[in-house]
Formats: structure tokens, C-alpha cells, sequence
């Protein structure tokens, strides 16, 4: 009878050690979205980093950040025509807000903030996990 017992938890330790194995060797598959909104568009393609369009309305706003979070930053901007993109890239787990300044046209000035809130993944990988981008009271 003990015997048995032994075998059965045996086995069953090879196979919760072969699953543990099997799920924790898994390659990090990145999540990606996309969120829309009234002024913006916000693409996250490879986990760690987003992408931020900004309405431009013709040349007529001009978009900069005026405070960063601990845990993420922009290292760059692009203008055209229409949009103004910036990319965002994740520095460390936790949530955060950036907060950006719009100058119209007319030199009304509105703020924004970008909310981030982002996760880590086996132990090295960084991930956007939600994203939000609203006007400022």
C-alpha cells in the first residue's frame, strides 16, 4: 500500500513540476490595443511602449508635456499636418500621470493628462496595461 502511495505522489510531482516548467518557460507574448478618443489615439504594439496622436487640427494646436512620471517618459515627437505623436515608453512598474499642454490657434491654452498604469513581466518586461487620456479641470 505505501508503495503505491509513493508512486502516485510521485507521478503527480513530475507532472505539477512539468507544467510549473512548461508555463514558466513560455516566451512573453506582448499585449496590444489600441484606445480612441474625442482628441487622440493611443496604440500600444509591443508591450512596453505606446504610441500618442494628438489632434492637430490643421497646424492650429500645439502640443508639449509639461510634467512626466517617475515611471514613464516620451523620447520623442512627431508633428505633421494633423497629428502630433509622441512616443511613450515605460521606465518602471506602477501607475502614473503625464500631463500635456495644448496651445490653440487663438492662444486659449487647455490640459491634459495621460494616465499609465504598467505591470512587469517575468521579472524583466514591461507592460502597458491601460491607458487613459482626458482633459484636465
Amino acid at each position: 500500500m505505501k508503495k503505491k502511495l509513493s508512486i502516485i505522489l510521485a507521478i503527480a510531482v513530475i507532472v505539477i513540476v512539468a507544467v510549473a516548467a512548461i508555463v514558466l518557460n513560455q516566451p512573453y507574448k506582448p499585449i496590444t490595443f489600441e484606445v480612441n478618443g474625442e482628441n487622440y489615439s493611443a496604440m500600444c504594439g509591443d508591450g512596453g511602449s505606446l504610441i500618442l496622436d494628438l489632434n492637430n487640427d490643421n497646424n492650429s494646436k500645439e502640443w508639449s508635456i509639461t510634467e512626466t512620471p517617475e515611471c514613464y517618459a516620451s523620447d520623442s515627437n512627431y508633428e505633421t499636418e494633423t497629428i502630433s505623436e509622441f512616443h511613450i515608453i515605460a521606465l518602471s512598474e506602477g501607475e502614473g500621470v503625464m500631463k500635456f499642454q495644448c496651445v490653440n490657434e487663438d492662444g486659449t491654452i487647455e490640459n491634459y493628462e495621460l494616465t499609465l498604469s504598467i505591470s512587469r513581466h517575468k521579472k524583466t518586461n514591461l507592460q502597458i496595461d491601460f491607458v487613459s487620456f482626458q482633459k484636465a479641470d
